[in-house]
């Protein structure tokens, strides 16, 4: 049985689980889009470690030769698919991110703002502050302050 039950109605229930639920979406597309952005990092460092050893070192005093090496060499076409599919995918992932986070703070600012309708009689305001702590503790969800 969820703790929720205790302290509001079956309309701050509902409302609640969309809640945690946005902020189970917003979390995991703040995860995906630190995946991304670790990999283009990541991708572009062994692509310039590459071109290094392998181009630019050992054809230094060969302008024209390491040219040709940079254009030939498949690797490296393969290296600037790898990071422009991770830019693009990252960029996509980023809108995503917004957009959950959106949502996800607009219905929290709904909630504080509605405090009145979820907790109308003195008893559930007693208890409010229990809840509010077990959202603070258990889901990371704020619900002191519209501004977090």
């Amino acid at each position: 049985m969820d703790h929720t039950s205790f302290y509001l109605d079956k309309v701050g229930q509902v409302i609640v689980k969309d809640l945690c639920e946005l902020k189970k979406k917003h979390d995991k597309k703040e995860a995906e889009l630190k995946f991304y952005k670790s990999g283009l990092l990541l991708a572009s460092v062994l692509f310039l470690v590459y071109v290094l050893f392998f181009s630019v070192v050992p054809y230094r005093f060969h302008f024209s030769s390491m040219i040709t090496v940079l254009i030939n060499n498949v690797y490296n076409y393969f290296f600037i698919a790898l990071i422009v599919t991770f830019f693009y995918r990252m960029k996509f992932i980023e809108k995503k991110a917004e957009s959950a986070e959106k949502e996800y703070n607009a219905l929290r600012c709904e909630v504080i703002q509605r405090t009145e309708e979820l907790w109308p009689d003195v008893e559930s305001r007693q208890k409010r502050h229990l809840f509010l702590k077990e959202m603070k503790d258990k889901y990371n969800i704020n619900l002191y302050y519209e501004n977090d």
